[in-house]
């Protein structure tokens, strides 16, 4: 990692960009496509409320779930070169819990001001993505398939979390959102794959890691295939083009196992579904090129990278 560039600005967006904000891009797509099938399947809603201040909530509680994964992995980070704000000391351990405590009980908190189901979910949202996800004596991350049950739950409370966030309240939601949540588990497995050798060397279990490569990316395929038909079973076909268009990129990194493939694979998903949700949301757009960009200014200002990037 090239020495950070010492400039206050740039110090105090530290604590932004902690949050990950680059993973805010299917936070956000699957947060307003739950929203989108709420009133799409039932028009009006109980209050056909708007979804901003909901998913302003989710974002900063999800930033704070990132932040806790990364005091988590330490040293997984530092043998694996990147997410460097903690584990390369730029933001103190001590610093990251107060910011990721503060964030959690607030969103908690003012979500349920707004709608008592809506906090419940936020509370499942960070149960499934925060504790069991990170936080020992679980860690399920580092674990091959309860990794996969943590990445399930996590993908479907945050479209449940739109759906909410709508005012409707139905058990449709519970089917409905099972797409995304098959959807999140075959990129997740992908994402496991660069990490191996760093996750061994600490004694991570992950599902990349046990089963290697080729199975992994085997896996990776047939969890995109069950995405595509469950989501042609449910009619959700902002996410059903989307994965029809990424299942030849599953498909090239399960026949060639290498990283540049598997790279692809992982960026052009979540790509084609953000964009898909654009079409329903076109305001979206703006906010995805928004992040993207200040993402790409801060990390060059501060570090001299070149990330995000969709070049794999």
């Amino acid at each position: 990692m090239t020495d950070p560039k010492e400039n206050k600005f740039l110090r105090y967006l530290d604590y932004f960009f902690i949050m990950r904000p680059t993973l805010f891009f299917p936070l956000w797509t699957f947060f307003l496509a739950g929203y989108y099938a709420a009133e799409r399947t039932h028009p009006g809603g109980a209050s056909a409320r708007s979804p901003f201040f909901a998913v302003i909530l989710l974002t900063l509680l999800m930033g704070a779930v990132f932040i806790v994964n990364q005091i988590v992995d330490e040293a997984t980070d530092a043998k694996n070169d990147k997410l460097f704000f903690i584990a390369k000391g730029i933001i103190s351990r001590s610093a990251a819990i107060k910011q990721a405590t503060l964030l959690i009980v607030t969103t908690i908190f003012l979500a349920s001001l707004s709608e008592i189901r809506l906090g419940v979910i936020f509370i499942v949202v960070a149960f499934f993505t925060g504790y069991l996800y990170s936080v020992k004596p679980f860690s399920w991350k580092d674990r091959p398939l309860l990794g996969l049950v943590t990445n399930f739950g996590g993908g479907w409370s945050i479209f449940v979390s739109g759906w909410l966030s709508s005012g409707n309240f139905n058990w449709e939601f519970a089917f409905q959102g099972l797409p995304y949540a098959i959807a999140i588990v075959a990129v997740f497995l992908l994402t496991t794959i660069p990490d191996i050798p760093g996750d061994m060397e600490v004694g991570k279990i992950t599902f990349g890691a046990k089963y290697g490569v080729k199975k992994t990316t085997f896996w990776a395929l047939i969890a995109e295939l069950g995405c595509a038909g469950a989501s042609l079973w449910q009619k959700e076909w902002i996410l059903f083009f989307p994965s029809l268009a990424a299942m030849p990129l599953f498909l090239a990194a399960a026949i060639k196992n290498d990283e540049v493939s598997i790279a692809r694979a992982i960026k052009f998903t979540v790509l084609f579904a953000s964009l898909a949700v654009c079409v329903v949301f076109p305001v979206y757009f703006l906010a995805l090129a928004a992040n993207f960009y200040f993402s790409k200014w801060y990390y060059r200002k501060r570090f001299d990278l070149e990330y995000p990037k969709f070049a794999a």
